[in-house]
């Protein structure tokens, strides 16, 4: 039984559809895996592509405008534990978003599992619920300054430096923390490495340029600090188990 969502719906949008405004009587999470759209909601606009969470309240007033690619992304209808476990970390009425190649990856992975549809998808399914719900409260967590100081002033360099390689004494300097002292808060409050976070980087500002740019995924790679290609293909596929050129494909829908 899965104790955080009461339906997961895998749902493909034209190109270019419309929605006027409109409310649900039901609360949602979407979760995008391909193409991009924009929202308007509680007065914000915003454009969300792979990889982007989005929070609506019931009988929240929303309007949507599918980009030219049109959308594929999964529709969760979430359980009374599931707000509880995420307003843990923002307030659920508020609509927020986030968006994390981790989700991303979650989300092609439920994907696959209701295409499965075998006795165990139901039980795989739950699990990796669990694991979405926390990814996102983590993200959110980050996001809202819960973190200790030198931990968020280590985040901002290395996101600063993404390029450039970074000794973990390196980044404790800079920051005026012991070496051993951050990296046990890293991973007391991220559940990473210093030095895990910024091969994550590395993977999540090349997956950019992946998407949104037909550059040759040779110079993607020296642009983010990678040796050459077979070096970030390497990358790609211990963090989202698939390659640069396949990744390319599966965002573009």
């Amino acid at each position: 039984m899965n104790t955080l969502f009461t339906d997961i719906l895998l749902q493909r949008y034209a190109p270019g559809l419309v929605m006027a405004a409109h409310v649900h009587r039901r609360a949602s999470l979407s979760l995008v895996l391909g193409g991009s759209y924009e929202e308007c909601i509680r007065g914000r606009r915003g454009e969300f592509e792979f990889g982007a969470l989005l929070v609506c309240p019931p009988d929240e007033r929303h309007a949507q405008r599918f980009g030219a690619a049109g959308v594929r992304k999964l529709v969760f209808t979430p359980t009374p534990e599931a707000i509880a476990r995420l307003e843990e970390a923002v307030r659920f009425a508020d609509a927020p978003a986030v968006r994390t190649l981790g989700l991303a990856e979650v989300g092609r992975r439920i994907a696959k599992e209701l295409q499965t549809a075998d006795d165990f998808s139901n039980l795989v399914v739950s699990g990796l619920s669990h694991e979405l719900i926390g990814l996102a409260a983590r993200e959110q967590a980050r996001r809202g300054g819960t973190l200790p100081v030198a931990v968020q002033r280590a985040m901002a360099l290395l996101r600063d430096n993404v390029q450039q390689p970074l000794a973990l004494h390196d980044v404790a300097r800079a920051v005026g923390c012991d070496a051993g002292e951050l990296a046990r808060s890293f991973r007391a409050c991220l559940g990473e490495t210093p030095g895990d976070m910024h091969r994550r980087l590395r993977v999540e500002r090349a997956a950019e340029l992946v998407i949104r740019s037909a550059q040759p995924l040779a110079d993607i790679a020296a642009l983010c600090g990678f040796s050459d290609q077979p070096h970030m293909t390497r990358a790609f596929k211990a963090l989202l188990g698939t390659t640069p050129a396949a990744y390319r494909r599966q965002a573009r829908g």
